[in-house]
């Protein structure tokens, strides 16, 4: 196989991580709605009743960790391609914000919210038992905001996804 034709083929499963945080998050979407309905009489506001499965509470979970697979995937794919494979050992464990400079990312936002993902995902996967009396996180304004850290990168670097 030559030099080209070994770089045209890769195996990943980025596309999966991918298609798995879309699909959670819908289903998360539509768990939430489903114990959702607007107060009477027009009064601002909705009324929400307990989801006894927890669906929505756990699709968002799975949003979130698959967001953090996808873009870690996606970051080593660009780096190997860009930089090549001594340069993304170097890089291997260091954050998304400095993997993301690396390739140039220069869009602030891109940035924050990968380093936003980068920690809640972190928290979810490394949970400690103990109360972090410094914030309250909703899980699933958690994973609208590490759906939009995917979609951002994947924007910034057009990326063509299959979902």
């Amino acid at each position: 196989m030559t030099e080209s034709a070994q770089q045209a083929f890769i195996h990943t499963n980025v596309h999966v991580f991918y298609t798995i945080a879309q699909e959670s998050y819908t289903l998360m979407n539509e768990s939430l709605a489903i114990y959702r309905r607007p107060k009477p009489g027009g009064e601002p506001g909705f009324i929400i009743s307990p989801d006894p499965d927890q669906m929505s509470f756990k699709h968002s979970f799975i949003t979130i960790v698959f967001c953090g697979m996808f873009l870690e995937s996606a970051l080593h794919i660009l780096i190997v391609q860009r930089e090549g494979v001594d340069v993304y050992k170097e890089y291997d464990y260091k954050s998304y914000e400095e993997k993301l400079s690396l390739l140039g990312c220069d869009d602030q936002a891109v940035i924050d919210q990968c380093n936003h993902l980068r920690k809640v995902r972190r928290e979810i996967v490394h949970e400690k038992a103990y109360i972090n009396t410094d914030s309250f996180r909703v899980a699933q304004n958690e994973a609208d905001a590490a759906i939009k850290a995917i979609n951002g990168v994947v924007s910034y670097f057009n990326l063509k996804m299959k979902s």
